[in-house]
């Protein structure tokens, strides 16, 4: 590498970082600064470090619904700082800078014989997406399953480091598993196995620490549709007309409780694993090896969010860090795609918890903003699923040529 591009990767890599800690510092002192916006779920996570530092888990509490090994993060809160509260925020800095670091890495690694302003689109999506999330990214636990998400996806050249990545990430929230099948169909049954013996290993040591491990998995059944999720639009949509509302606060969220709510919500549930089921079976058939494995992971995790019951604000983490680590990759075709769900995310900073309560009313303005919100989530998500499944259809959509990167 000459002289000259050397010098180009220093300034690039020192203007990332003074753009990190100038935005994270931002940030921290908004999350504190606005604590009564921003802290609640963090105020739930210290009385669960108290219940978990005496080995249980909080069984039977509504709002746990985390794997096993979020128990572990939580108790590790109590100790990273003088209260539970400052030692979360503080590791959520540390997963923070840790998705950087290994954003940062991965893309000098892939891009070290011809080095371009480009090469580090995937650290500098990670800076920017961060700071249009917002402080929500510091007062949620989701930085933390991302870490390792990113982690697997970046470690897919290494199948059974990858999936231990994708393991431990499981183990703190369910989703990390898709990354597995971003694994050429050669190298996926290493993946499988190494996910498998981290959870199952995890699991058994903290059953062994802790009582109630695995309570989490009788929260899930009953959850309604979310009011900013896409299937509550029609309804959102409908309350801006002024058609009567009904809305009730369960599991910590604003759910639809009206005639057809139910219905929509096992709908969009069925054509999510529908969507998943089918590029699963495409990878076990072969048909995707010649797709970038990080658009395989963007798709995934945009039906999934996109097809939940529930799109709470703290999702944009996880997409804009898939999106990220997809992105370092030169094949990718959805770089593009990472500039709208960047945007997608400062609508959700504006919306949450700024214009939170109009949405509750349905207010025009705020319905906009979600709307404007999910039709970027919908566009994103065809996007990378028609990439994934049909590249040559790809091509010829005018609209979803227009974002994805030709082959």
């Amino acid at each position: 590498m000459s002289i000259l591009h050397g010098q180009s990767i220093r300034r690039s890599l020192v203007l990332i970082l003074l753009v990190w800690a100038a935005t994270r510092t931002v940030l921290l002192a908004a999350t504190f600064g606005l604590a009564e916006y921003f802290l609640p779920d963090v105020y739930l996570y210290s009385t669960w470090t108290i219940l978990l530092n005496e080995r249980q888990f909080p069984v039977g509490d509504a709002f746990w619904q985390y794997p096993p090994g979020a128990g572990v993060l939580f108790a590790l809160a109590g100790v990273a700082g003088p209260d539970p509260i400052i030692g979360f925020v503080l590791l959520a800095v540390i997963a923070d800078a840790a998705i950087l670091a290994l954003l940062v890495a991965a893309s000098l690694r892939v891009h070290r014989d011809r080095y371009s302003p480009a090469s580090l689109w995937g650290p500098w999506a990670w800076v920017i997406g961060g700071a249009a999330i917002g402080p929500i990214m510091l007062a949620r636990f989701d930085l933390f399953p991302t870490l390792f998400a990113v982690a697997a996806l970046l470690l897919v050249p290494k199948p059974w480091l990858s999936g231990m990545a994708a393991g431990i990430g499981a183990l703190l929230k369910v989703w990390p598993a898709l990354i597995l099948l971003a694994l050429p169909r050669r190298n996926l049954w290493r993946g499988i196995l190494g996910a498998v013996a981290v959870t199952a290993l995890g699991t058994l040591l903290i059953s062994a620490w802790a009582d109630g491990g695995v309570s989490f998995l009788g929260e899930q059944g009953e959850r309604g549709l979310q009011i900013e999720s896409v299937g509550a639009a029609p309804f959102v949509i409908a309350g801006a007309f002024g058609a009567p509302q009904q809305v009730v606060l369960r599991y910590g969220a604003f759910e639809i409780v009206m005639p057809g709510a139910i219905m929509i919500g096992l709908a969009i549930t069925a054509i999510g694993l529908g969507l998943i089921g089918v590029i699963a079976l495409q990878r076990l058939r072969g048909r995707l090896e010649c797709v970038a494995p990080g658009d395989i992971a963007l798709a995934l995790v945009l039906v999934s969010v996109a097809t939940s019951r529930v799109f709470s604000p703290q999702y944009s983490v996880w997409i804009v860090g898939v999106a990220a680590a997809a992105s370092v990759d030169p094949r990718s075709r959805l770089r593009r795609v990472t500039i709208l769900l960047i945007a997608m995310s400062a609508l959700t900073a504006v919306l949450f918890p700024w214009l939170y309560g109009s949405l509750l009313e349905t207010n025009w303005y705020a319905v906009i903003v979600q709307i404007l919100r999910l039709g970027l989530l919908l566009v994103c998500t065809a996007t990378a699923v028609t990439v994934v499944l049909a590249p040559a259809l790809a091509d010829r959509l005018p609209v979803i040529r227009g974002l994805a990167r030709p082959r």
